[in-house]
């Protein structure tokens, strides 16, 4: 079940610990639920993230949307985001085209580039593992694009570290849109802003949110 503002407000429990952590929300509402959500995610040891995205890629693999894709975008966790890194290997053992981001800094930008083995990625800007080549794609033959995100509300808008990278990237992008996170990160308050693009779906470690 996603948390209401109250609820974050309040008391959030941890997935495996049932430890009560608790948090209180001012008034700049994204900024707060990036900083607070934060916090509980990097409170995951190191089982419990190998633990719930190992469930995650198991329910993405079993997916008939991604089974049918033949491209995905995918991203390098870092900070204890959901790890795809099976994902990646599923992929390329049923030669489906694997995209990573590639992060241009000096103007928030990203582009998508082609990668046939994980070894071809090194660390890039801001210390994530990215693509050491630039054999790029056009974003729109990209069937699936699996998007990072610090919470998500029910209603499919994203709350990220707010550089805006991927509200670029996506602003258009005609493919499947689809966060990915733990279930505490989904709240259902909406924080919508002009500039935020939904998804059109969100899987967790509970299953599949379909948003369209």
């Amino acid at each position: 079940m996603a948390m209401t503002i109250m609820d974050i407000m309040s008391v959030v429990v941890d997935v495996d610990t049932n430890t009560k952590i608790v948090i209180k929300v001012g008034d700049n509402l994204k900024r707060d639920i990036r900083k607070k959500v934060l916090e509980i995610r990097k409170s995951l040891d190191t089982h419990e993230v190998k633990k719930l995205s190992q469930e995650i890629t198991q329910i993405i693999m079993q997916w008939d949307i991604y089974k049918y894709a033949k491209s995905i975008m995918v991203y390098s966790a870092i900070k204890n985001e959901v790890d795809l890194e099976k994902i990646v290997f599923d992929a390329i053992k049923n030669n489906k085209i694997v995209i990573y981001p590639k992060t241009i800094k000096e103007t928030f930008d990203i582009i998508p580039c082609v990668v046939s083995k994980i070894e071809e990625l090194q660390i890039g800007e801001y210390g994530i593992l990215e693509p050491s080549t630039n054999e790029l794609v056009d974003k729109n033959k990209i069937d699936i694009v699996f998007v990072p995100g610090v919470a998500y509300d029910d209603k499919g808008y994203r709350i990220g570290y707010g550089a805006g990278y991927y509200d670029r990237f996506l602003r258009d992008f005609n493919g499947i849109k689809v966060g990915i996170c733990y279930s505490f990160q989904i709240v259902e308050d909406t924080f919508k802003d002009e500039h935020d693009i939904k998804m059109d779906y969100i899987i967790t470690e509970k299953g599949i949110l379909k948003l369209i």
